[in-house]
């Protein structure tokens, strides 16, 4: 029984130390990447964090914090970069993109003209 919390508890250390660096890197590199270099990491670091919670190795609390700060990252630098948002979730788009990568969705490119 000691080494199944021994080793939840190593596990919760590990996620925790690589959302912090992953959190550390963004910090550091934010000025170097272009705007739509920003939402696509700040969006596979989104996708990250939900697998982690998925899998139960962040807390609600440390989720619900890192997840709001992504989002407000990716929106900036969608904004940034000029993209626009998918009607139905609201996540970034590429330019002619025919479904959403976040939900699927098809989006208002791929819709005939009318």
């Amino acid at each position: 029984m000691t080494g199944f919390v021994l080793f939840g508890g190593i596990l919760a250390l590990l996620a925790t130390a690589i959302i912090w660096a992953a959190l550390r890197a963004s910090e550091d590199t934010e000025g170097a990447l272009a705007p739509a270099e920003r939402r696509d990491a700040a969006i596979e670091a989104l996708r990250q964090l939900e697998f982690e919670y998925g899998t139960g190795k962040v807390s609600e609390e440390e989720y619900l914090a890192v997840r709001d700060r992504l989002r407000a990252e990716a929106l900036e630098a969608r904004d940034a970069a000029g993209g626009t948002g998918c009607p139905a979730c609201g996540a970034p788009l590429g330019d002619g993109e025919r479904f959403c990568p976040a939900c699927g969705r098809e989006t208002e490119a791929a819709a005939p003209p009318a």
